[in-house]
């Protein structure tokens, strides 16, 4: 693909108060004071006029609209006004990663953190970041069960068994390394080394044996076909990076929302669509996001340090 004209943008803060009375405007109050801002300076003009530019997509629009804040206050500052009109809308690709939740777990990360657990029997779990784990390492055998996220496994050897569920997926380890990620539902395995036994739920009969350098999925009670995976993309979070070789840049977008703590909005549909292949830095969500604005040929914008939109 041939990257065309690109960069990277930070709004002023004239723009950041334009951006908040645009998202304020789509309420009933204080159209006097907007009008009277606007009329002070004629550099307010312009910033308005290149925010409506800015959001001019029908799916940005049409949230702000959506929300309609009551009055002018409850959209003072820019970060605010952009929670509220982005907040309202799943269609633009924006996931909310900023909040800390606090899940009652063995192990857990926040945003942006990857860490590693090392359980009781000397197995050590590498949690991805927002992941969370409970482990329970009885007399009989030994259990780990993803809470959220995603795990990378390396299993201590034991005497007693040991698996993995996820959702309702229960992987049973026959001496191995491999990842397990939870997502909307879908509990997907890639094997580094050695050999699992992947059911889709703890009493279905049928079952897939999975050897290095394969993987696949369980979804709704159901296991998908066992396919042969690409270490690097497979496990490159584990390195802290992110590889891809054809994949939309809408996908690519969707796996860096994990490790930032913020919005990131893709409001480019055909950007979006584009096929890209490449590496990025997991520890750096800004700087790959500029990447991908280059790879792309788009423009991003960051606004107060908390959203990122690509346009």
């Amino acid at each position: 693909m041939t990257a065309g004209n690109h960069g990277r943008d930070v709004l002023a803060p004239i723009d950041a108060k334009a951006l908040s009375w645009f998202v304020a405007n789509q309420a009933d109050g204080d159209r006097q004071g907007f009008e009277a801002w606007r009329a002070a300076d004629p550099r307010h003009e312009a910033a308005y006029a290149r925010i409506e530019r800015l959001w001019g997509s029908p799916a940005l629009a049409g949230a702000a609209k959506r929300v309609r804040p009551a009055s002018r206050a409850q959209a003072t500052g820019a970060t605010a006004a952009i929670a509220l009109c982005l907040f309202a809308t799943s269609t633009i690709g924006l996931r909310l990663t900023g909040t800390q939740i606090a899940w009652p777990a063995d192990h857990a990360t926040a945003i942006g953190e990857i860490a590693t657990a090392r359980l009781d029997d000397g197995t050590v779990v590498m949690l991805d970041s927002g992941s969370a784990i409970d482990a329970d390492m009885n007399g009989d055998g030994r259990e780990v069960r993803l809470l959220r996220g995603r795990a990378f496994v390396t299993v201590a050897p034991d005497a007693r068994p040991f698996r993995m569920t996820s959702g309702d997926a229960v992987i049973r380890d026959i001496g191995t390394r491999f990842a397990v990620s939870r997502d909307a539902g879908r509990e997907q395995v890639a094997v580094q080394e050695g050999v699992v036994e992947l059911r889709a739920t703890a009493d279905a009969p049928a079952h897939a044996v999975l050897r290095a350098g394969q993987g696949s999925e369980a979804a709704g009670g159901t296991l998908g076909a066992v396919r042969t995976i690409e270490p690097f993309e497979a496990f490159g979070w584990t390195r802290q990076r992110l590889y891809f070789s054809g994949r939309p840049l809408g996908d690519v977008v969707a796996e860096l929302r994990r490790y930032h703590r913020g919005w990131i909005v893709v409001a480019n549909r055909d950007a979006a669509a584009m096929r890209i292949s490449g590496g990025l830095r997991l520890d750096d969500p800004d700087a790959a996001m500029a990447e991908l604005a280059r790879l792309s040929g788009t423009r991003l914008t960051r606004v107060a340090g908390r959203l990122l939109i690509l346009r």
